[in-house]
């Protein structure tokens, strides 16, 4: 039983976004964190060519603002294009190849999230 309780909390603690409670029976629970839910955020293709698109999916982001990065962390301006609710797209056309890091942000639900992609 030590060794069930040890594997357990190996599973927990190497999957990212469970949770373990106990129940009353004395079983352990696990469920999915419900941020994770929420706010899925897709970014295709990657990697990149002329564009990036970014899909946010189950949102509670009122008004996501979108900041690029060089991978060396120098601000790029972009001019982001809204194609529908909650898709959007930014052209990548005029930038050299490389990685870059697109933060995600939402002050309003305290959302902050980096994605890294390779535009080519």
């Amino acid at each position: 039983m030590k060794y069930l309780v040890y594997i357990v909390l190996f599973i927990a603690l190497a999957l990212p976004g469970l949770s373990v409670a106990q129940s009353g029976s004395g079983l352990l629970a696990f469920e999915e964190d419900s941020f994770t839910k929420k706010n899925r955020i897709e970014l295709y293709p990657n990697p990149a060519v002329d564009y990036i698109n970014i899909e946010i999916r189950e949102s509670e982001l009122s008004n996501p603002q979108f900041v690029l990065y060089s991978i060396i962390g120098n601000k790029i301006k972009i001019e982001l294009e809204l194609i529908s609710d909650n898709k959007f797209r930014i052209e990548l056309k005029n930038l050299p190849a490389g990685y870059y890091l697109l933060s995600i942000k939402d002050p309003k639900i305290n959302f902050n999230r980096t994605y890294k992609f390779l535009k080519r």
